[in-house]
């Protein structure tokens, strides 16, 4: 997001000229996983090294703190800021947006948040801070972050309409600052993502004996266990999306009667109470066809700009660059990787989205989501977000299709979606034939900023 602030004195030299800033919340999501040192990053595929950097530490509330970069020689973008951060109690002091703005002269804020992590509204007050405390700073940015602006625009009863399967309570959500635009960079659309992973051939009650008419690892299904990939034929998929719907619906059931007894005094405890969802991924893998079977969400669905290796910017529809795989079999029911353990309220709240009868992924499109049911759904918020909006994806990564949904989604008239050839979901190149898949995202946004502000 972009927020304008006060004008400031430049924060170099204080003869520079008063001028307008503005706050950049980039939106890092609940599936991005902070696997990889930033160190590591910064010395794969011949990165440049890094300009030095002036760092801030900052108490917001108490439960959240951040640090504040700031390049140390001055730029013209110092006047925007941009404010990141992530659940699961990432650590997102070393976030690799982070890194590449400052190295283009922006600031950066970046946010870690303490709390339980139950709700998604527990973020929202942490945010807000952030923001005001931006706002004092001299010539001064994924779901949860999409989720902010749609409170902050629209006020708490944005998130509390009947259809929602947690409404917030509205607590300390009146008032919010609000941005004035919203990035999306390959972003995670939130609890969308999660329940696509659900996998229908494995129950709590035995989570490793599987269906086998509903085994997307089972060859008689389709799959190739030499090759970990897979050619499903349309009725498995039908019933494979049929039976994804049924379980994800029995789950929300499940736990929404445990939280009527946790609210009615009549559960284990009066608070909250744990919840396990065997077979859904805790990452990026899981039990995703489109992992395994390349003609699941294979392309956008409309023509869309592609930053090209050639230096070309075509509109077309974009293709995927190249096809992940799944999870191996020593990956598949385990805790650690295709499991959630967690609470009730958590899984409400982060996890879980309504899904119809016509659920299914298509070779370009997902289908049969109430996007609005979740507060951790990018779509379901961008729909009630009006300011200028940029969505970008890297053609390699599981998020292309998804992010074109929150694109169409949204309700910004000046909004565009812009696919990376080529880029990861750090914009690296994928393979070496993408060139520098990285370096021709981050100019993109930088004059996607520059244009607006």
């Amino acid at each position: 997001m972009v927020l304008r602030a006060k004008a400031g004195l430049n924060s170099w030299e204080n003869r520079a000229p008063r001028r307008r800033a503005a706050f950049w919340l980039p939106a890092a999501t609940l599936a991005i996983a902070l696997a990889i040192p930033m160190a590591a990053q910064g010395q794969r595929r011949g990165a440049q090294p890094e300009a030095p950097v002036k760092t801030t530490y900052v108490r917001l509330t108490n439960n959240s703190n951040a640090i504040l970069k700031e390049p140390m020689t001055p730029s013209q973008n110092e006047r925007i800021i941009a404010i990141n951060t992530h659940p699961d109690h990432a650590n997102n002091f070393e976030y690799f947006l982070g890194r590449l703005l400052v190295a283009r002269g922006y600031r950066v804020l970046e946010v870690n948040y303490h709390g339980p992590e139950n709700t998604m509204e527990e973020f929202l007050p942490p945010i807000a801070a952030a923001v005001r405390y931006a706002r004092t700073i001299p010539g001064g940015g994924g779901p949860e972050l999409a989720f902010y602006q749609e409170v902050a625009e629209k006020g708490p009863s944005a998130c509390q309409q009947p259809n929602r399967l947690y409404p917030c309570d509205g607590k300390n959500l009146a008032d919010l600052p609000k941005a004035d635009a919203l990035m999306l960079l390959e972003a995670n659309i939130g609890a969308p993502h999660r329940t696509v992973s659900i996998d229908p051939a494995v129950s709590n009650d035995a989570p490793k004996v599987r269906n086998p008419f509903m085994d997307m690892y089972a060859p008689q299904n389709g799959y190739d266990p030499k090759t970990n990939t897979a050619s499903y034929d349309a009725a498995f998929l039908r019933h494979y999306f049929a039976a994804l719907h049924l379980r994800a619906e029995s789950l929300v059931a499940i736990a929404q009667a445990k939280l009527k007894a946790i609210s009615d005094h009549t559960g284990p405890f009066n608070d909250d109470e744990p919840f396990v969802v065997a077979g859904m991924a805790e990452n990026s893998a899981g039990a995703r066809l489109n992992l395994a079977d390349p003609k699941i969400l294979a392309h956008t669905h409309a023509p869309h700009m592609e930053l090209m290796a050639d230096g070309t910017r075509p509109v077309a529809i974009v293709k995927m660059a190249h096809q992940p795989s799944p999870p191996g079999f020593n990956q598949r029911d385990t805790l650690a990787d295709t499991a959630q353990y967690v609470t009730v309220r958590h899984f409400l709240s982060f996890l879980a989205v309504r899904t119809t009868p016509d659920f299914a992924l298509t070779e370009d499109s997902i289908k049969g989501v109430d996007w609005r049911s979740s507060a951790n759904s990018a779509p379901g918020s961008v729909e009630n977000i009006t300011v200028p909006t940029l969505v970008m994806a890297g053609s390699c990564t599981i998020h292309l299709i998804p992010l074109e949904t929150v694109f169409d989604h949204s309700a910004a008239k000046d909004k565009e979606f812009v696919a990376v050839e080529g880029g990861d979901h750090s914009f690296q190149p994928c393979q070496p034939q993408f060139g520098d898949s990285q370096k021709r995202a981050m100019d993109y946004v930088e004059s996607w900023l520059n244009k607006r502000f």
